[in-house]
């Protein structure tokens, strides 16, 4: 039995911008009938790769990503918002 639903992103991300607003709209373009459609997206796996010295803020938590390099194992913490403080290539994979 699944416990999540994996989807993915890979692209530039815009500055000060949710991207759970973005993942849940691409979502929904893939599955119109989703239960995104009634509630809010959480992460529950998250795994990103970005230029080295990234920031990013998590939740209103502000991480400096010296590598580049982030994971966080299943159930680690419920995500609600994802920021990038620039514009720069990303690749994520999360759980939601």
């Amino acid at each position: 039995m699944a416990v999540g639903t994996l989807g993915s992103f890979n692209g530039t991300v815009t500055p000060n911008v949710n991207m759970l607003n973005t993942f849940k709209a691409n979502e929904l373009v893939i599955n119109p009938n989703s239960t995104l459609k009634y509630g809010n997206m959480v992460i529950k796996k998250i795994g990103i790769s970005a230029p080295e010295a990234t920031t990013i803020e998590i939740n209103g938590r502000e991480i400096f990503l010296p590598t580049g390099l982030f994971e966080l194992g299943y159930g680690q913490v419920d995500i609600y918002s994802l920021e990038f403080s620039s514009a720069v290539p990303v690749q994520i994979y999360y759980l939601y």
